[in-house]
């Protein structure tokens, strides 16, 4: 089933209050490691953006934003948040292999990645990547969750499958109930 932009964005803000209610913003987190990098310059590169939650912080700051993922549904949410922020027409989405970045030696004067290095088997070939698209003088941006963070995605991840097994019960029983009939 797909669903609408505005069904994703709801989706994705009803995710968003769990996580608030679990005592963490993703929001402000994004905003926190943009803070940490003590001067931006652009144009910069988002690494596996998935949200887009941190392209969608450089560009507030101001900067020309490439954002690049290989997940489909991931850059069509994050685009939609960008929008919704008012800021998609200073990011580009693109779809590409971060191991295999196609551009430029020194091409960006920021290259980010925040809670990605889990996803990777192999994290040498992006991170070499990454070097090697960052100018001199540039900064590399990376964040990773810690073990409290990844204990408050289970802790979303499980709540949200117990509240999905809650709806199958219910639809299951009113199939049920029907098909007795």
């Amino acid at each position: 089933m797909t669903m609408t932009p505005e069904e994703l964005l709801r989706a994705f803000h009803a995710r968003n209050v769990e996580y608030l209610r679990l005592g963490h913003d993703r929001l402000a987190a994004a905003r926190f490691v943009v803070d940490a990098a003590i001067e931006l310059r652009g144009p910069a590169l988002d690494v596996g953006t998935g949200k887009g939650l941190l392209a969608i912080e450089l560009a507030r700051r101001g900067l020309e934003v490439v954002s690049i993922d290989v997940d489909d549904q991931e850059r069509g949410l994050a685009r939609l948040l960008a929008d919704d922020a008012g800021l998609a027409s200073r990011i580009t989405f693109e779809d590409g292999n971060a191991a295999k970045l196609p551009y430029a030696d020194g091409r960006f004067g920021c290259v980010a990645m925040t809670d990605v290095l889990h996803h990777l088997a192999d994290p040498h070939p992006v991170l070499r990547e990454m070097a090697r698209v960052v100018n001199v003088g540039g900064i590399l941006l990376i964040a990773e969750f810690d073990e409290q963070g990844f204990e408050l995605v289970s802790r979303v991840h499980r709540a949200e499958l117990e509240q999905d097994r809650k709806l199958m019960a219910r639809a299951t029983a009113k199939f049920l109930v029907k098909g007795c009939m």
